[in-house]
């Protein structure tokens, strides 16, 4: 799951953490910064379950290190969104244009001779 590599005189450190809930979701590395802290970031699935957030290294002459951690996941619900989407005005768009044809259409419909 993870190890160590050799690059020129030091070494590297490489730790991987899974994120899943009967088998692995997600197997992301971390990145170290300068003061030794690891990190990275991912997006959560959209669906419910308890996962589990799960770091084991094991080297062979150093201490083993395991970590799990539970994490509920739920989706929003339905009045968690936003009130306009963004990326669906096209489709409200539509959805006006069709009600203005639609009463245009009786319109004519109704009082031509």
């Amino acid at each position: 799951m993870s190890g160590q590599e050799r690059a020129g005189s030091r070494m590297l450190l490489i730790v991987q953490v899974q994120f899943y809930m009967m088998s692995p979701y997600m197997l992301k590395t971390l990145s170290a910064d300068k003061k030794g802290l690891f990190h990275t970031s991912f997006k959560v699935p959209d669906v419910y379950g308890v996962f589990q957030f799960k770091v084991e290294y094991e080297k062979l002459g150093y201490t083993t290190l395991s970590l799990s951690k539970k994490i509920p996941v739920r989706p929003y619900r339905h009045n968690e969104y936003e009130r306009f989407i963004p990326t669906a005005y096209p489709y409200y768009g539509a959805c006006f244009t069709t009600m203005a044809g639609f009463f245009v259409f009786s319109f004519v419909f109704l009082y031509h001779r």
